[in-house]
Order: C-alpha cells, then structure tokens, then sequence
C-alpha cells in the first residue's frame, strides 16, 4: 500500500474518533484534509471500497500486527503476556469509535465479526495449547475477551493497561480454576 493511501486510512481513523462516522463522507474528509476529490479517487474506487480498506487498515493495525508481535514467544501463557504487552502500546482509541458505529451500520459490524472471530480464536489456541479441552477454550477466550472490551466502556475510563491487567487476572483465576 502507498504510502500517500495509508495517509488517507490513518486521517480517516483520527476523523472517525474526533468527529465520528458522519465525517467520514468523501466530501468532508477531502474539505479536512483540504484536497480534491480526486486525490480522494486516485486511491479508492467509491466510498465502499474506502470503507472497506479503512476496516481492513485498522484490522491489520489493530489485529494482525499484534498477533504476529505476540506469535514471536515460544509457549502460550508468554505469548498471551506478549499480546497484552503489544495492545498496551499500541493506540486502539479507534476501537470504541467503530464498535459504535457497527451499532449503526451492518457492514461494520460484519466486518467486527470476522476479527472479533480472529482475536477469540487466538485466544482459544493458546488456551487449548495450555491444556484445556475446546469447550472451557473457547467459554474462556470469550469471557476474557469480552471483559476486555466491557473494561473499556467504564466511566470514568480506565487506562488501557489497567483494562489488560483486570482482563488477564480474570482469565488466569480460570485457568487455574480449570486446570
């Protein structure tokens, strides 16, 4: 991807959670980032194919990358460190502000639920790996990840380190628990 593309994709994340999806029309995000439309078609077909590459930008920011930062560690329970580790310096702001707007739009949210899918299934092969059968792998890649992301709606909000450290003390009380 060029990078004058991943610009446009990285402005569009900072727009959608400075101004929300509304702003994200062609036209207002070319009057911000004051150029043409056609600079806008020089790298996206329709608004679809843009939305569709701003999801896939942010999957592999926000999904990919720190799965493959995490796969560095040889054993499970290190690589699941290394994951929280990645997430903790990694800005996933973008995060609640798509989440809202999949609320609103289906295609968002079918595209949440091919990396919801991705990151839970992560989580279960490390869990499987550590010993668990595939029932309490998958019952506990989906309270662990949806604690994480419950963690983060809380008001005041809490730091995104201390959303982790709540979210992994959970899962590892059941780990032992179950093994």
């Amino acid at each position: 991807m060029s990078d004058a593309k991943q610009s446009w994709l990285a402005f569009a994340l900072k727009t959608l959670v400075s101004h929300g999806p509304d702003a994200l029309t062609i036209d207002r995000l070319c009057s911000r980032k004051k150029v043409t439309k056609g600079s806008f078609y020089h790298h996206f077909k329709n608004r679809q194919a843009f939305i569709d590459a701003l999801m896939t930008y942010w999957y592999e920011r926000a999904t990919a990358r720190l799965i493959t930062i995490a796969d560095t560690q040889p054993c499970p329970m290190t690589r699941l460190e290394r994951l929280d580790e990645a997430i903790a310096a990694t800005d996933i702001e973008a995060e609640l502000h798509i989440r809202a707007w999949a609320l609103k739009d289906n295609r968002i949210g079918q595209h949440l639920c091919t990396i919801d899918t991705q990151r839970q299934d992560y989580l279960k092969a490390c869990y499987l790996e550590l010993g668990l059968d595939a029932t309490q792998a998958e019952q506990l890649a989906t309270t662990s990840y949806a604690s994480f992301l419950g963690l983060q709606q809380l008001y005041p909000r809490l730091p995104i380190q201390d959303c982790l450290a709540l979210s992994s003390q959970q899962a590892k009380s059941q780990l032992e628990i179950l093994l």
